[in-house]
């Protein structure tokens, strides 16, 4: 049991070839009334809720290119401060070790030269001591001299002396003069 026969089969196919631009107007014009409607209702309550979304999400994303155009720019402005200030830091910082070497230097050629002055002053307080007790050893010896060549002409003077007696008085006057200097 077909439902459709072969004449109605037959009947839409010849109406189909008979005009292929034949319209239908009732389907047509209701399809643009519908439309119509369709676009009315949705220019009147669907298209103002997008717009309106479409206007905040762009208005949001230019914030929000503005917000990190002004980050970018700080940052930027920020990196700049501190290359200046390191670059500051390491002009201070060479000048402080070039003025800390500068005082090193005349602080060791201070040193050298007081060391040297005192080394000097040394020696020559030192010459001085030596001359002094050479002079004060000549003198001693002298005034020992004079005192042994006074005892032996008073000896000699006392009594007339053989060689053996000569030599005798000699010995025991440096004997004398050796505990006298000893003691």
């Amino acid at each position: 049991m077909h439902l459709w026969s072969d004449a109605m089969l037959h009947t839409l196919a010849s109406d189909a070839a008979a005009s292929p631009v034949q319209v239908e107007w009732l389907t047509m014009a209701t399809t643009v009334v519908v439309f119509l409607l369709f676009f009315g209702v949705a220019a009147v309550m669907v298209w103002p809720k997008i717009l309106a979304g479409l206007d905040e999400r762009d208005q949001k994303i230019r914030g929000e290119i503005e917000r990190a155009e002004a980050a970018r720019a700080e940052a930027a402005e920020a990196l700049l401060h501190q290359k200046e200030a390191l670059r500051a830091a390491r002009i201070e910082s060479t000048a402080l070790i070039a003025k800390a070497r500068s005082d090193a230097e005349e602080t060791a050629r201070d040193m050298r030269l007081r060391a040297e002055s005192e080394l000097l002053s040394l020696r020559d307080q030192a010459h001085r001591e030596i001359d002094s007790a050479r002079e004060s050893a000549i003198k001693d010896i002298n005034s020992h001299a004079a005192e042994i060549s006074t005892a032996i002409a008073g000896k000699i003077l006392e009594r007339e002396i053989t060689a053996d007696d000569q030599r005798d008085l000699v010995n025991r006057t440096l004997q004398e003069f050796a505990q006298s200097t000893a003691g």
